[in-house]
């Protein structure tokens, strides 16, 4: 995944007792309710366009619907990691899917952008309720032998919502309205909720930590290279991933895909890189995260090398399959680094994680958007550069800790 906050890992034996208890179950439920919550980052990247034209204003306006949303996640990623080492962890995720439900209402009700672009922070602030804590969660109900898979699978949900999110705004957004997209996941959102509440009981952390220890503790990992290249990297991924699938966005008339159905065969292409990442823990195991995040991020790199060259469709999809692969990998080195790094304070350097790749996910919206007059493989041009510093960096710590 991109995200996780264990601040104490204990070893199970088998799943506590709860009215879902089978491993299959309790992984399905949580791979539901990250997927529900954390596409909702992205679900709003093709609808820009219709709400710009709306509400007469400029795509760039329009798009704080996006950054909006990305900022306040990154804060929320700081909070409720903390907020669930004292409260149950299951009812901190599902009163955070009540809460995006409830806000995906107001924005699809929202008569203006400022309310629109309000909900969606609020949305973007209470989503985290689920990501983090579901990672955190995780480890103290799963057995074992199952863990590591288990985390696996959980963690390629934050790439693979990023197409389920695009494809559910093109499809509903193309039959009701882009509005029916912010509102119509409530009845998901609700019953996967009360699912959540079904949920194996978790033990909780030895020695939780406050909100201010967290960020004490954060400030003095951050003399570590390993940590600094953890977390170039936590703020590469969804800077380059949603601004990758922006530029796509805006320039799909370019590129042939001008309605709904032809604009998702754009995105279809990164479902097999995603699949690609549930190796990642095969190839760190080999090569160690720092060979294998450089080397992730160099591949990254040159996929959007690829996609910038242009040229036939066949071969900008590929590149973006090839992008998908690199970063889908890059994922767990670089959690793998921070749990390296962090040593026992791994809660706080998680939540440091999650909070950057929140912020790049507000950045990157903004930046493809600066970046829209110069065209998609301009675009795709830069956000390759921006992928080789965390590609440096993963190497030179390298030799910092050898």
């Amino acid at each position: 995944m991109l995200t996780s906050h264990p601040t104490g890992l204990v070893r199970a034996a088998a799943l506590p007792s709860g009215r879902i208890r089978s491993v299959a179950g309790t992984v399905g439920v949580l791979v539901a309710a990250v997927l529900l919550a954390v596409s909702h980052i992205y679900v709003t990247i093709p609808l820009v366009p219709a709400v710009a034209g709306e509400y007469a204003t400029t795509v760039a306006a329009a798009g704080w619907i996006g950054s909006g949303f990305g900022f306040a996640f990154a804060v929320g990623n700081l909070v409720f990691p903390t907020v669930s080492d004292f409260v149950d962890p299951r009812r901190v995720m599902a009163l955070g899917l009540l809460a995006v439900a409830g806000t995906g209402v107001v924005a699809g009700l929202a008569p203006n952008l400022t309310i629109l672009i309000a909900a969606r922070a609020v949305q973007g602030f209470v989503a985290p309720a689920v990501p983090p804590v579901a990672l955190a969660y995780l480890p103290r109900v799963v057995p074992d032998r199952f863990r590591a898979m288990a985390l696996a699978v959980l963690s390629s949900c934050f790439l693979l919502s990023g197409i389920l999110g695009q494809a559910w705004s093109l499809s509903i957004g193309a039959a009701f309205g882009w509005r029916w997209s912010l509102g119509g996941l409530v009845p998901l959102l609700v019953v996967v909720a009360a699912l959540v509440m079904m949920l194996p009981a978790a033990s909780r952390p030895a020695a939780p930590g406050s909100f201010r220890t967290v960020l004490g503790t954060l400030a003095g990992m951050l003399r570590k290279p390993q940590m600094l290249a953890a977390y170039t990297g936590a703020v590469a991924f969804l800077l380059t991933f949603v601004g990758m699938y922006v530029a796509l966005q805006a320039s799909s008339a370019e590129l042939g895909a001008a309605d709904p159905v032809t604009g998702l065969l754009l995105r279809l292409p990164g479902l097999p890189g995603i699949v690609v990442g549930l190796f990642g823990g095969l190839f760190i195991g080999r090569w160690g995260p720092h060979r294998t995040g450089a080397g992730a991020f160099l591949v990254a790199a040159a996929g959007l090398g690829i996609e910038a060259a242009g040229g036939p469709l066949w071969l900008v999809l590929t590149g973006s399959a090839v992008f998908v692969a690199g970063l889908a990998v890059a994922v767990p080195a670089a959690v793998t680094l921070v749990g390296i790094a962090s040593g026992p304070a791994r809660g706080a350097g998680m939540a440091g994680y999650a909070f950057l790749v929140g912020a790049g996910a507000s950045l990157g919206p903004l930046l493809a958007g600066a970046l829209t007059g110069a065209g998609f493989a301009v675009t795709c041009g830069v956000l390759a550069v921006i992928l080789l510093v965390p590609a440096a960096a993963f190497g030179a710590s390298r030799r910092a800790s050898a």
